[in-house]
């Protein structure tokens, strides 16, 4: 049957519309989709603090919904779309696992910019492959300064540079570095809890060695002893059993104990194991702040304290929708660096924005978008104001304390707060 030259000629101009997008009736027009990936734990002993993380950075992209050109092409829009992975292997983040999900992002025209990893080792792995790609990431968790920096004493040997095989930078972090966030903790401990004598412990892995050797160094900076010039290193892949370290810990008179690592390395089984042995306070940094380091750490959970590289969000007025919106979603409070994460996707998608006005209204390349990330000066977010320096980190420069109470505790309790200029 042949149609009337009316009804043909709507349907002739449906096909053309279908072909160039769909139109919300704004005079916009949807080219297609742009995916974020968002790599992280969440699985194992590591989900208590991955899966808050990528909780935030969905929920930023599911709000948003969609791209559009930030000004000159206003009317060019791509809907977004989560691409999350989880890099724990056997329970534990894995640096293998991480770079083989960077190259699954990188195989996938359709992702132009990454929010993660979480664990600095794993951003090892991915950051020379993210980089040939020109693919963008930011870290909502990575604090360890090697990433970015070349200290004047030249503990980090030009890691940053080795990182980013093609040349230029693709990283960037919206948490501050160990640099600050080591030291805060030393100070924490010797300042506030009053104590003069540290065992350490760390897991010799990129994070947990850099953080105990910035905490041990300021520590003795404020007038402490550092009990241990070894920093208590372990192989957290076959030792289970830390009584030998905690006697030699009550031996040396150690009035509190640091940990540089994270739960999933043993953080939470070392605590467990001071009970009857040793009673003084346990101090860490982030990588014990999901829920899981309370449940491993049982009956002995209470007066440990850990650290993180952000503001607390509960008390922040930029944060009160966020935290509605996130309770709303997900029936949960945030965790420690949800907030974080949901800034780090936020700012993805505004430099999309403006990468699409570079690519003149169309999908813009990873290099434009990575361009854009670099420009990001006074990003207005959850967690305050960012701006990225060359080196990729973040002029917010906050490190916060909680305190874990019971084995029961959710998210421990804040205790203080500390801005460094």
């Amino acid at each position: 049957m042949r149609l009337p030259k009316l009804l043909a000629g709507l349907a002739v101009a449906s096909v053309a519309l279908a072909a160039c997008g769909t139109s919300g009736g704004t005079g916009q027009t949807i080219k297609g989709t742009i995916k974020i990936g968002i790599d992280l734990p969440v699985s194992g002993s590591d989900a208590s603090d991955g899966q808050p993380t990528q909780n935030g950075a969905k929920l930023a992209v599911k709000l948003a919904g969609k791209v559009c050109g930030a000004s000159s092409h206003s009317d060019a829009c791509f809907t977004l779309a989560s691409f999350p992975l989880d890099d724990a292997v056997n329970g534990a983040h894995d640096p293998g696992q991480g770079a083989k999900n960077v190259q699954q992002f990188v195989a996938d025209s359709a992702v132009l910019g990454m929010v993660g990893p979480f664990n600095s080792s794993v951003a090892r792995a991915e950051m020379p492959i993210a980089n040939t790609a020109g693919l963008a990431m930011i870290s909502p968790a990575n604090t360890n300064e090697c990433l970015t920096q070349e200290p004047p004493d030249g503990h980090c040997a030009g890691q940053a540079a080795k990182l980013r095989p093609k040349g230029g930078n693709n990283y960037f972090r919206v948490c501050t570095t160990d640099l600050i966030q080591g030291p805060a903790a030393a100070d924490y401990a010797y300042n506030k809890l009053g104590k003069k004598k540290v065992y350490v412990f760390n897991d010799q892995q990129t994070y947990g060695l850099g953080i105990a050797k910035n905490f041990a160094a300021q520590f003795a900076k404020d007038g402490g002893t550092v009990l241990n010039s070894d920093l208590g290193g372990f192989d957290p892949g076959s030792t289970n059993d830390f009584k030998n370290q905690i006697n030699r810990a009550k031996s040396l008179g150690a009035d509190v104990i640091f940990f540089g690592g994270t739960t999933a390395t043993k953080g939470g089984q070392i605590r467990k194991q001071m009970l009857g042995l040793l009673d003084v306070p346990y101090v860490a940094g982030d990588g014990i702040s999901g829920n899981q380091f309370a449940k491993d750490a049982g009956d002995n959970a209470n007066n440990s304290y850990f650290t993180v590289a952000g503001p607390y969000p509960q008390k922040l007025s930029t944060a009160q929708q966020f935290n509605a919106d996130y309770k709303k979603e997900y029936s949960q409070d945030v965790g420690a660096y949800s907030a974080q994460a949901y800034d780090a996707a936020k700012i993805i998608i505004a430099a999309l924005g403006r990468a699409i006005d570079d690519a003149g209204g169309s999908m813009p390349t990873r290099d434009q978008v990575t361009a854009q990330v670099a420009k990001t000066q006074n990003y207005k977010g959850v967690i305050g104001t960012t701006s990225f320096d060359a080196n990729g980190d973040t002029s917010l420069k906050i490190i916060t304390i909680y305190k874990w109470a019971s084995a029961n505790d959710t998210g421990g309790t804040f205790v203080d707060q500390v801005t460094v200029s």
